[in-house]
């Protein structure tokens, strides 16, 4: 009989680190989204350039719910404002010497139902740093989290995008990072100098189209949402929402901008070495250089697949008391030869312990405690012209169980219980690592050995429940933030 029940609680146990497991291997955060769509806009901007009045266009692009519901939030995703302004300008706004520019937007989004209104803020849309061309215009893409809206009553919600405040901050020939290196606002300069970044202010045109996007609401029961309804950052139905900005209605309620990152960028970059068995080989007629790191983070978003459970869950949830960091030792070394240049940077994972709460064969509820111990990630970023940049992400981590319970009754699996050998973590993803993008890959997840107390041996039903080749991760890097300031959160990826 006790045998019996230590082969049940073991099994109970094998389904909730399968689950737990895939908690934390890399950080992450968000909602999924579900049923989005894509919407564009080009829409004829007035701005008051050093030449005078001009006209600029300027192309919009985000991802908004198929359908909104009476009071759950309606969330932007994706967000992004591309500016297209001419050299001549921009180098007249500048100092002398501009070999490329950065900086950020303030959008004005007009939100309406009926006759409600309310203004919705889209601010701090960062940008990478852009080369200035030759010739022609200077095309500035800016992107960022933008704040949900909820709406009281059904019926179409439209979006309309309004003023345009931008801030644009110079690089040097000599202080110029490179491309796919983001040149934080008003830090760069020569010798360290601090300009203040130069002001625009736009204005859709006369007779100009500035309708970006239009959500239909049904009621909530009708089983349509736009967001779990149990994510706290939504509203409260029940308590008056504080941040809607002035002029909104009463049925029109648009929240706070998006959570950074609780924890700034630390001044100095993490210490290590990059991995020489992860680094490319040197292609002909190249060289390679080591550098001067600098310190930068990224939150990286995503899920994790157990392939044995068939199912996913999210990883480093900002519904806890924290969000991890990815801190980065930027550009440690640098690989030129004809048609190539490799980045490659230094990564190291500052994730909290993860607790998942699961419903093991459908309906026991399980949670569990997952400690990470990662090793320094090697992070490669190549680019040929021509060609669709190659990020590369490679690193170990052991993955370490604790605190599991059963119903709330607590599991002993004592203090050693891990994986046998490092998770072995290899991404691959098409973007330059300044600006962020989706990597993707899959897991093989070792034995586990340890597991187990008072002489009760847990590792050969854990490692059976839990270990196997071909587990999907899939994961979203945001943008890249310098010392000293705090990253965004970008957007969960899909399934």
């Amino acid at each position: 009989m006790t045998g019996a029940t230590s082969g049940r609680r073991g099994v109970r146990l094998a389904a909730v680190v399968a689950a737990s497991c895939v908690l934390g291997l890399l950080p992450g955060s968000g909602s999924a989204a579900r049923d989005q769509r894509e919407a564009r806009l080009t829409a004829t901007y007035d701005c008051a350039l050093p030449s005078g009045a001009r006209q600029v266009e300027v192309a919009f692009d985000a991802m908004f719910p198929a359908r909104g519901a009476v009071g759950k939030p309606i969330r932007p995703a994706s967000v992004s404002v591309r500016v297209s302004l001419p050299r001549q300008d921009v180098t007249d706004l500048l100092p002398e010497g501009t070999a490329s520019v950065a900086g950020t937007a303030a959008l004005t989004t007009a939100v309406a139902q009926g006759r409600n209104r309310a203004r919705a803020e889209w601010a701090d849309l960062a940008s990478a740093e852009v080369e200035l061309p030759a010739r022609g215009a200077v095309e500035i893409g800016f992107s960022g989290g933008v704040p949900y809206v909820t709406v009281g009553s059904e019926g179409d919600v439209t979006f309309r995008v309004g003023q345009l405040g931008l801030a644009l901050a110079a690089a040097p020939a000599s202080a110029s990072g490179g491309p796919g290196v983001t040149i934080d606002p008003g830090v760069t300069g020569a010798e360290g100098a601090k300009p203040a970044p130069a002001r625009l202010a736009c204005a859709p045109a006369r007779g100009a189209d500035t309708l970006l996007a239009t959500v239909p609401v049904v009621a909530a029961d009708s089983g349509t949402t736009s967001a779990p309804p149990d994510d706290p950052s939504g509203p409260d139905s029940k308590t008056p929402d504080s941040d809607t900005p002035d002029g909104a209605s009463p049925g029109i309620h648009a929240g706070p901008r998006p959570r950074a990152a609780l924890d700034q960028c630390p001044a100095e970059p993490p210490q290590g070495k990059l991995d020489p068995k992860r680094l490319p080989p040197v292609p002909p007629g190249g060289a390679a250089e080591e550098l001067e790191a600098t310190s930068m983070c990224a939150v990286p978003v995503g899920f994790a697949t157990l392939r044995k459970l068939k199912s996913s869950a999210l990883v480093n949830d900002p519904r806890g008391h924290r969000v991890g960091l990815m801190r980065l030792a930027m550009r440690m070394r640098e690989v030129r030869a004809p048609g190539y240049v490799e980045y490659d940077h230094l990564g190291i994972m500052q994730l909290p312990d993860t607790e998942g709460t699961f419903l093991t064969f459908g309906f026991q509820p399980t949670t569990a405690k997952v400690r990470f111990e990662p090793e320094p990630a090697t992070i490669v970023n190549i680019i040929r012209p021509g060609k669709p940049p190659v990020t590369k992400v490679g690193y170990r981590q052991y993955l370490r169980l604790y605190d599991v319970r059963i119903n709330g009754v607590p599991l002993d699996v004592g203090p050693r219980c891990r994986t046998s050998r490092p998770v072995e973590t290899q991404l691959t993803g098409s973007y330059p690592v300044s600006e962020g993008g989706l990597l993707q890959g899959e897991l093989d997840i070792p034995p586990l050995e340890g597991c187990g107390a008072n002489g009760e041996d847990l590792d050969p039903l854990l490692s059976g429940a839990v270990s196997g080749p071909g587990n999907p991760l899939k994961f979203r890097q945001g943008r890249v933030c310098g010392a000293g300031s705090t990253c965004g959160i970008p957007e969960l990826p899909g399934l």
